[in-house]
C-alpha cells in the first residue's frame, strides 16, 4: 500500500468518526459552548465542513494559501446558517477531492519541504502535511468528545 492511500484511509475514517459525534449530540446542545467561550459542537464541524478547499489548494500547489482574519470571517460566514447535519453532508461532498488531491501526490513529493503558517511558523513535509486533515478532524473529534462528557453523555459514539 502507498503512504497516500494509507492517508485517504485514515482520513476517511476521521471525517467518520468525527461526523458520527457530533450527530450524537443533541440537537438542542449543539450550539451549547462550555464556559461561554469554547467553541461548540457546531462551530467545530462549520471548520470542518470548510477545511477542503483550503487543504486542497495546500496541497495541489505545495504552499499554503494566505490565511488573513477577513479571509477566516469570510469562510466562517459561509457557514452561519448551517446545522450540524448539513455540516456533516458539506464535508462528505468535498471528501473526494480531498482524497484525489492526497493520491495525486508522487512518492519522490513526500520529503518536499513547505513553510507554514502555523503556530509562528513551522517547515513541514508534504507527507506530513497531507495528515493535517485527519489530524484536524481528529483534534475536533476530541473536543466534540469532551463537550459530549460535560453534557453527561459518557458513552463511545
Amino acid at each position: 500500500m502507498r503512504y497516500q492511500d494509507q492517508v485517504v484511509k485514515t482520513t476517511m475514517k476521521a471525517l467518520d468518526d468525527v461526523c458520527r459525534a457530533a450527530r450524537a449530540v443533541p440537537p438542542d446542545k449543539q450550539r451549547w459552548s462550555p464556559q461561554g467561550e469554547a467553541r461548540s459542537t457546531l462551530d467545530q464541524m462549520r471548520e470542518i465542513a470548510l477545511q477542503t478547499p483550503w487543504f486542497v489548494r495546500l496541497l495541489r500547489e505545495k504552499a499554503p494559501p494566505e490565511v488573513h482574519d477577513d479571509t477566516i470571517r469570510a469562510a466562517m460566514a459561509q457557514t452561519q446558517g448551517l446545522t450540524v447535519e448539513e455540516c456533516v453532508e458539506a464535508a462528505r461532498r468535498a471528501l473526494p477531492e480531498l482524497c484525489e488531491a492526497i493520491e495525486q501526490i508522487a512518492d519522490e513529493e513526500l520529503e518536499h519541504e513547505i513553510d507554514m503558517p502555523f503556530g509562528g511558523g513551522m517547515r513541514m513535509t508534504l507527507a506530513d502535511v497531507m495528515l493535517l486533515p485527519s489530524w484536524n478532524m481528529t483534534y475536533h473529534l476530541g473536543q466534540i468528545n469532551y463537550v459530549q462528557l460535560m453534557l453527561g453523555d459518557k458513552k463511545m459514539h
